[in-house]
């Protein structure tokens, strides 16, 4: 239903000749991506406002997006797929971040989780999909951006466990990046057991 949507959307706008027959399926790529994107940005928030506040749900977003996009991992079969997993993805953090915060664990345990998780990110990435390939420019690109959201996500992640007192903010950002490295690791098997690089 979600593809034939559309498509219906795409052909209207060849009919209308906003777009030629040529870019047809890239337009009718994009437009799922952007539909399915937004139908899952607003999904999230919504739960993140429900369950912890729209500055948690925005900052999950800035944290760990732009990560899932260099360092690449774990991707769904269909879009239906995707939006089940990120919800379920973002309920396990907000869960997780409130079960470990009121365990009021010492600061150098939430900072020794966030650089093993960055260090397995940065040793393993970027993922290449199988089903997008990319140039080993694009692969390159990607890997340096990793390392440079990674590197600005510790500092500022790190300093403010120094300077501040620990919180749930915090630890749900230390656990965001945990769980780039979690989605990237089943990929990591998967590609292994066939004998192919990331």
């Amino acid at each position: 239903m979600f593809h034939e949507s559309i498509k219906k959307i795409t052909n209207c706008m060849r009919d209308r000749h906003v777009i030629e027959d040529g870019m047809y399926e890239v337009y009718q790529y994009g437009l799922e991506l952007l539909v399915s994107g937004l139908i899952t940005f607003t999904s999230i928030m919504v739960i993140a406002c429900l369950a912890d506040s729209f500055l948690i749900g925005i900052l999950y977003f800035i944290v760990s997006d732009p990560l899932k996009v260099t360092a690449g991992g774990y991707h769904a079969s269909t879009y239906l797929k995707c939006f089940i997993v990120s919800n379920l993805e973002y309920l396990i953090l907000s869960a997780a971040a409130k079960a470990l915060s009121a365990l009021f664990m010492p600061a150098f345990v939430w900072i020794a989780l966030l650089l093993a998780s960055s260090s397995y990110i940065l040793a393993n990435c970027p993922v290449r999909n199988p089903h997008h390939p990319v140039s080993e420019d694009v692969i390159r690109k990607n890997r340096r951006l990793a390392f440079l959201l990674l590197g600005i996500d510790c500092a500022v992640i790190i300093v403010s466990y120094l300077l501040l007192q620990q919180s749930y903010l915090l630890n749900f950002m230390v656990l965001s990046i945990t769980s780039v490295a979690v989605f990237i690791l089943p990929v990591k098997l998967k590609r292994k057991e066939r004998g192919e690089s990331l």
